[in-house]
């Protein structure tokens, strides 16, 4: 006996019989040659190694036709007698054979999905959602859109999810017009999306994703995609005074620069100009792109199979989340573990501070912070002018020095989504298992057939992100900041300033 899939894989071949492999795999439906389910899962796995067993389970039942095909509907329905509250959106055509209309099918388009626990932990997160579109590499071309938001633990939640024909006007209305009428009833979202031209059609169509129910504002790396890293940098300044001074030497180094960034209002991609701080420092539309890595597997799945991986896998995040933020409120912990790592960071840097009241309400203050650097600080309207205090939504280490020179806790300062209360809150909504497949009952309506101008070439398509300048510039290396010179791209080993500083 040897394994065939490695240490991690609990499927093993016995000599020339493959009972076993089918036994995982196959689970009471008809086997096929064992060789030909083997070189499917060969492949998956070179695909992505930490495939799970479960995946490739859906993987054979969708090519192979192992359970009934196309049954979108009935699973949909019942996964919401086990999730009341959940909410799901086929959109279909008609079928037409012969120039005349066929009565009783009807052609898949799209679907649009979510769960209602990850919408009421949304009541609890940071009220910014990313967007985002990525490929599927299934038996049918098309998209999948993923919304995501970010609890204040840092935790990624995975709202709702589409699958479309591709990025058009048309599906991204249809997707931002059900997280409007499904999701979220908040005002003062900020939505963060690429400069995709379908995408700001969308929204400038809908008067739902106005101010001030919405603001819409770009994610800078993918406009970092278009111009040098010096300027990427440049709109991560917080401070208005450093960023003006900047952008202007910036623009009169080309006219034609200077020309496209004017394009481009301020306040959609700097933090300088994130005025009311309601990115919540979210530059960038990271989380959304990181779903297309945690559903890389799943993406070659059939429609159904993937609407159930979503549902497993948001429950398993949920669940440990859940047991993980209880534990801290058990422990006595108020705000969130980072975040009173951050806070006690500034704590420390407030020492080297000098502050200096200028009201005697003690409200006001200007804090100098060495090296000719003053900053004005005003605690009851949560300012400072370095800007941090209002885009990171937790004290800076002016707020904080101007705090304890009044006796106060800079926790005080410290926005309420990042307490431990609210995360309880956000995961306290339970879930329920869907069990065995075949319960699902069938429900009346006419059957959906797949779209076969979706169907894909023969050719097997690439599941690795096509890479560009955009991911050039994000290298670890490009990363590393010199303790020395506190200049990227090297260490302080390796500093070419080394010597005029030791």
């Amino acid at each position: 006996m040897k394994p065939v899939f490695g240490e991690n894989w609990k499927i093993t071949r016995w000599g020339g019989d493959h009972n076993c492999l089918n036994e995982h795999i196959s689970q009471g439906h008809r086997q096929l040659d064992a060789d030909v389910i083997e070189d499917l899962v060969i492949g998956m796995i070179k695909e992505e190694p930490s495939v799970s067993i479960s995946l490739v389970q859906e993987r054979i039942t969708s090519k192979y036709g192992f359970k009934v095909s196309y049954r979108k509907a009935w699973w949909c329905e019942y996964m919401l007698r086990f999730s009341p509250g959940s909410f799901y959106h086929i959109q279909t055509n008609d079928l037409y054979a012969e120039q005349s209309l066929v009565t009783g099918k009807k052609v898949f388009h799209r679907i649009f999905w979510t769960f209602r626990q990850y919408c009421e932990a949304f009541k609890f997160a940071k009220p910014v959602i990313q967007i985002d579109g990525t490929h599927l590499y299934g038996k049918y071309k098309g998209k999948l859109l993923v919304a995501t938001s970010q609890d204040g633990n840092d935790e990624c939640l995975l709202i709702v999810f589409a699958i479309v024909e591709g990025e058009t006007l048309d599906a991204w209305d249809f997707f931002l017009v059900n997280i409007c009428a499904h999701v979220t009833d908040m005002s003062n979202i900020c939505l963060i999306s690429d400069r995709h031209r379908s995408i700001i059609s969308a929204v400038e169509n809908n008067p739902n994703w106005h101010p001030p129910n919405a603001y819409h504002v770009f994610c800078i790396r993918h406009i970092a995609s278009n111009f040098n890293q010096k300027f990427r940098n440049e709109g991560y300044n917080p401070a208005m005074v450093d960023f003006e001074r900047n952008l202007a030497s910036f623009r009169e180094s080309s006219p034609q620069i200077a020309e496209w960034i004017d394009a481009i209002p301020k306040e959609k991609w700097s933090r300088a100009y994130d005025i009311e701080g309601r990115r919540y420092d979210h530059m960038t539309t990271n989380f959304a792109e990181s779903v297309n890595r945690v559903l890389k597997g799943a993406r070659n799945m059939s429609i159904t199979a993937l609407v159930k991986h979503t549902y497993s896998r948001l429950v398993h995040y949920f669940v440990k989340r859940g047991t993980n933020v209880v534990a801290q409120l058990e422990s006595a912990h108020r705000h969130c573990k980072n975040i009173v790592e951050l806070v006690k960071k500034n704590q420390v840097d407030a020492t080297g501070h000098h502050v200096r009241a200028y009201n005697v309400e003690h409200t006001v203050f200007e804090v100098d912070s060495g090296w000719e650097c003053s900053y004005s600080v005003n605690l009851p309207q949560r300012f400072c002018q370095c800007g941090k205090f209002k885009a990171f939504k937790y004290s800076c280490s002016h707020t904080a020095t101007a705090a304890l020179s009044v006796r106060q806790s800079p926790f005080m300062y410290v926005d309420n989504v990042f307490l431990t209360t609210n995360l309880v809150e956000a995961y306290s909504f339970p879930w329920e298992p869907i069990g065995n497949e075949e319960a699902i009952p069938e429900i009346s309506g006419p059957n959906i057939i797949p779209n076969a101008t979706m169907l894909r070439a023969k050719d097997r398509p690439k599941s690795s992100r096509i890479r560009n300048e955009m991911d050039e510039v994000e290298t670890s290396q490009s990363r590393i900041r010199c303790g020395l010179c506190k200049e990227c791209g090297h260490n302080r080993r390796g500093c070419p300033n080394r010597g005029r500083n030791d």
